[in-house]
Formats: structure tokens, sequence, C-alpha cells
């Protein structure tokens, strides 16, 4: 091989869609192996069969009870291949996961691809995809990652917009994002845009351009869309069930939570291990970055918009590892981009990090195609 010239194998895996095959690949043992918790993924299979044995589309029950904690689109995902197959495939379902937490990285890499180079790039994906709980998130039944790639196109979406793209479509396709993230989890969905949009045009001082994304077309689209879902829960479950759902779920959880309770300071050591083990380069690099204002205006939104996040999710009551979600992605990318802009200052500190992210994360991914083939149920 000519020196400098790259092999095939070299050339494949820097395209990103051939990294998310060899993922794909790495993933399906543990896809097609793994049962379904009893706590959490079967009691998401049978609360879509009785919606689908009692014929109810926008109320959801087990048995018999309400169960308002969480919007239907994620169920509804599971009661139309339940109907198209006669039976619930999980491996299939799995990728309503797996297939979002890809589309985070696709999101990412665009968003960082023209500040990164592809050696920094595909560090930062792989630190992204083997962090813990965002691993963990991108193999369960859940409707977490769902949420956390529609929170994550919002704010892409806003930052072009904030960057200065006029594109008309912008702002009615943040607004279905943002719609999206509430249909997939809840009020999360709504309060990371919404926060991370403000918290960060205060900061710059230009409040004034809040309405570029949170404008009429925003307000409209949310009140239409929410509307419309609401109307429907109340002829379906009456004013029982539409009570539950906007203020038991909403205001109960966050401020006296019935669920998940826990101190204001939970966060502060389960963040370390959530996004373990790269937790232990990200944070420190990204207050270290934060403190000798090494920070371009990406990062320093990236960082903003999560430790706001961070904040506003301790004060709340209910209280899960998982909840953190949609701020990793951001905390990740922002480190990797500080650890790019410093590269030139000590080249060769640099090539050994990156050969030490490959390492972990090539160890890890290991571990999970082991785990499928020989442990499962690890998951």
């Amino acid at each position: 091989m000519e020196p400098g010239k790259k092999s095939l194998t070299e050339r494949l895996l820097d395209t990103q869609w051939a990294r998310l095959a060899l993922y794909l690949l790495l993933f399906l043992p543990l896809l097609l192996r793994r049962e379904p918790t009893p706590d959490n993924e079967l009691k998401y299979l049978q609360i879509a069969d009785e919606a689908l044995r009692d014929g109810h589309f926008w109320c959801l029950y087990l048995d018999g009870a309400a169960y308002a904690d969480k919007p239907p689109l994620y169920f509804w995902i599971i009661m139309l291949f339940r109907k198209l197959l006669g039976f619930h495939c999980v491996p299939l379902l799995e990728l309503f996961s797996l297939l979002p937490a890809f589309g985070i990285l696709v999101l990412f890499n665009r968003w960082c691809g023209a500040r990164l180079p592809r050696r920094w790039l595909i560090a930062a994906e792989l630190a992204l995809l083997t962090t813990a709980y965002f691993l963990g998130g991108a193999v369960v039944l859940r409707m977490d990652m769902l949420m956390c790639f529609f929170i994550t196109l919002a704010l892409w979406l806003f930052w072009r917009m904030d960057q200065g793209d006029r594109s008309p479509a912008l702002p009615w396709c943040f607004a279905l994002a943002v719609f999206g993230a509430i249909f997939s989890k809840g009020p999360v969905g709504f309060i990371f845009p919404l926060l991370g949009c403000f918290v960060w045009l205060l900061a710059e001082r230009r409040l004034r351009h809040f309405g570029r994304a949170w404008g009429w077309r925003t307000w409209l689209v949310l009140v239409v869309l929410c509307g419309f879902w609401w109307g429907f829960v109340y002829l379906e479950g009456g004013r029982d069930y539409i009570d539950n759902l906007l203020v038991h779920q909403t205001v109960g959880r966050a401020v006296d939570a019935f669920h998940h309770k826990r101190p204001v300071y939970w966060y502060l050591y389960v963040v370390w291990y959530a996004m373990g083990p790269w937790s232990l380069l990200t944070i420190p690099v990204g207050i270290w970055g934060a403190v000798q204002h090494r920070l371009q205006a990406l990062e320093r939104f990236f960082l903003l918009i999560s430790a706001a996040f961070f904040v506003v999710m301790s004060l709340f009551s209910s209280k899960l590892q998982i909840y953190l979600l949609p701020m990793f992605g951001f905390v990740n990318y922002a480190c990797f981009l500080i650890l790019a802009a410093q590269e030139g200052e000590n080249p060769r500190a640099s090539r050994i990090l990156r050969r030490v992210c490959y390492f972990v994360a090539g160890l890890m991914l290991a571990g999970m195609l082991t785990a499928g083939l020989f442990f499962p149920d690890i998951f």
C-alpha cells in the first residue's frame, strides 16, 4: 500500500453509514436473544395488548387502571406491529430505541462536522455510543431515546436559525420536533428545548430573538396538535383521565413525586456512573474549558443548555438516571470540541487520548457483543 493511502477498511470506517451498519451487527445478537424485562418492557407490551383488546387508542390502561404516565406514541408503535404480525416481535421493537440512538449520532456528527476533524468525530461518536445509560437506552423498550432524538433535532434546528439560517421551513420543523418530543415522553420534551433556547439567548443578550424559534408558528403547531391529542383523550377517557395526564403526571411528579422520589443532590453523584466511563473525561474537560474560557460558541451552547437542564431536573422531585439522557450527547460533543481545539498545543497527548478512546470504546462494544452471544439477559 502506498504511504498515506487508506485501506478499503479505513475508507469504509470513515463513512458514518458503514460505521452504523457495523454497530448494528454488534448489537444484533443482544437484540435477538435478550428477554424483555418484567418491570417495564413486559408492562408496555401488556398495555398495548389491553388497548387493542378493549379498543381504546388515546387512553392507556394497565390491568384496567388508567396508565397516564406516558403519551401514546411509543405504544402506538408497539400496537402497530402487534396488529401487523399477530405477535410481539421484541427485536423489531428494540429498533425504535436503537435507530433513534443512531439518529442522534448522525445529528451530532452533522452538527459538529465542520469543527471536528474526522479522527475526533469518530472518537466522539464512539464515546457517546458507549456511554453507560446511552448504550443501555439504545437496546431496551423505552421511549426515552425517541424523545431524546426529537429534542436533539429541535435544538439543532434552533441552532441553525440562531446562526442566521432563514429557511421558511425551519420554524415549522422545529415545532414538529418539539411536539414529537412531547408526544414521545411528556413534559421533558417541552422543557429542554424551551429552557435551552431561553438560557442561550439570555446568556448571549439576544433574548429579543426568542421568537425566531418560539414564535407564532411553534405555538400554533403545539396548541393545535396538543389540543387535538388532549381533546381525543377527554372524549375517550373523560375528565378523570385528562386530569391524571395533565396535572397528576406533571405537577405531581415535579413537586412531590409519588414515584422515584429523590433528594435534590441525587444527580450530583448519579451522573458520574450514568455517563460512565466517559464522565471521567467529559465532565472535567467541560469544567476546565469553561473555567479557562476556552469555549467557542458551539461548545458554550452545548454546556450551557446541559447545565441548565441538569439544575432544573435536580429541582424536580421525581428522578431516575435515564432522565438525564437528553444532555449526554451535548456534554460529550462539547468535550471533544474542546479537546480538538487544543490539539495543536500537544499533538502527541491528543493522539494518545484518541487511541485510548478507541480502545476503551472497542472493549465496551466487544463486551456488548459477548454479552449478546453468551449473557443476553445482562441488560
